[in-house]
């Protein structure tokens, strides 16, 4: 007779922000020793810090057991009893849509230009679960690349009295009744990466709710028919030849291997599904911008010179640029965190780099973009800004603004956070600035 499963808990906290006493709390919950939840959170923190390519751990555990996450969000499994919850900052846990604005940010920064082209269906984005995620991004990423299908070469064994591969001497003398046995030689997609990505998709299948997802990861499987299914995989680099497959390979190796679906201990290597929420702030800001400033330039991370170094250009790299290469209009920087004390202000270090960017382009205002955490209080508008400060150095000006990201993922959430925050970017640019939106 089998064990039963063990009781799951889910335990949401806000990331960025102390939550006292949660060992004890945890310790509570599934009846473990204080010590074993901390190993538990190390270890977890751990597993972050070498998939996300940390220096140090993102987890900090005081001696009173208070534990505070930074710079990353999702769900991260501890244990097949344990999951913690971690709400972006800008989101409010206690507010129903959370999710939703949650796992569209997620999709945003995970596939880049898709969901406006796509025009998802408002009812996927309202079903918040890990496994929705990833099998709506797996789905996404075959049908991106399908018209260059993943094939190889391989040994095929028909019968045929039409001789074409390398002929079996028995078969020549004692031919079966449907044919030549022969050898052959074929170029298609039935190869070891294939069913990798095959069986991805039938892992997934048994978990999918939403009907949209299961259906596009069926059509997946029986593109890719006859396949081998197999049950865990491992990394490898594809030849250079298929490198626009290689992200939906590894994503279908994590899936195999308990990427927080079929909860497996053995194979705990991803920690649920998480975000480094700087690069996701990023992403957001700079597709906002494009959709909201289409058809204008809008340039991502372009590099300009600022001076030399050893006989050697230096670069600096803003976040966008609008206009022309050579001589933006507007500069725009997002960044995730303000220095806290009673109110926001930005940091020095922001400061610096600001003025390097605009040393090096010539332009004499720069506009930063912050997240509004959701502790100030109810949401606006998705996408409406507030400038909290404005820094002056000179002719040269550096307008920091919060931006509101509640709302993102109701219907047309983000089209309105595009076009509000473009707006706020143009009410924050200086009369007396050359820097301006062409036509603002």
């Amino acid at each position: 007779m089998s064990s039963p499963s063990p009781v799951l808990h889910r335990v949401r906290i806000a990331e960025n922000r102390d939550e006292p006493r949660l060992v004890p709390e945890l310790a509570g919950l599934i009846g473990q020793p204080e010590s074993e939840i901390e190993g538990l959170l190390l270890r977890a923190g751990q597993r972050l810090t070498d998939l996300l390519g940390h220096e140090q751990l993102p987890l900090r555990i005081s001696s009173a057991g208070s534990v505070r996450i930074e710079g990353v969000a999702g769900l991260l499994r501890l244990s097949p009893q344990l999951e913690l919850e971690i709400v972006p900052k800008f989101l409010d846990g206690t507010d129903a849509d959370w999710r939703q604005d949650f796992f569209r940010a997620a999709l945003l920064s995970k596939t880049g230009k898709l969901l406006p082209r796509e025009h998802l269906r408002a009812d996927f984005a309202t079903r918040g679960d890990l496994t929705t995620l990833v099998g709506r991004t797996l789905a996404y990423l075959y049908w991106e690349n399908h018209r260059r299908p993943l094939r190889e070469y391989r040994s095929h064994i028909v019968h045929d009295y039409a001789v074409v591969g390398d002929l079996d001497p028995m078969g020549i003398v004692l031919p079966e009744a449907d044919g030549f046995r022969q050898e052959q030689l074929v170029f298609d997609h039935v190869n070891s990466w294939n069913e990798v990505i095959s069986s991805a998709a039938s892992a997934l299948l048994p978990e999918v709710q939403d009907g949209e997802t299961l259906r596009q990861l069926l059509r997946v499987r029986q593109a890719l028919t006859p396949q081998r299914e197999i049950r865990s995989a491992q990394h490898r680099r594809l030849p250079n030849r298929y490198y626009h497959w290689q992200a939906l390979y590894d994503l279908s190796v994590e899936v195999l291997n308990g990427f927080g679906m079929g909860y497996d201990e053995r194979h705990l290597r991803a920690p649920g599904y998480v975000m480094v929420m700087w690069s996701t702030w990023q992403n957001l800001c700079e597709l906002a911008m494009r959709i909201g400033l289409a058809p204008l330039e809008v340039h991502a991370s372009p590099t300009f010179p600022l001076g030399m170094r050893n006989g050697k250009a230096l670069m600096v790299t803003p976040d966008v640029a609008v206009g022309p290469r050579d001589a933006p209009s507007v500069l725009v920087d997002a960044k995730y965190r303000t220095r806290l004390k009673r109110r926001a202000s930005v940091g020095n270090s922001d400061i610096y780099e600001s003025l390097a960017f605009l040393r090096a382009t010539g332009a004499e205002q720069m506009i930063l973009l912050y997240p509004r955490p959701a502790s100030e209080g109810a949401p606006l508008k998705p996408g409406d800004t507030r400038v909290f400060q404005t820094i002056t150095v000179g002719g040269e000006r550096i307008d920091a603004l919060l931006v509101e990201c509640r709302g993102i993922g109701a219907a047309q959430g983000f089209e309105t956070f595009s076009r509000n925050l473009v707006s706020g970017i143009e009410s924050a640019q200086s009369p007396s600035s050359s820097s301006h939106l062409p036509g603002s």
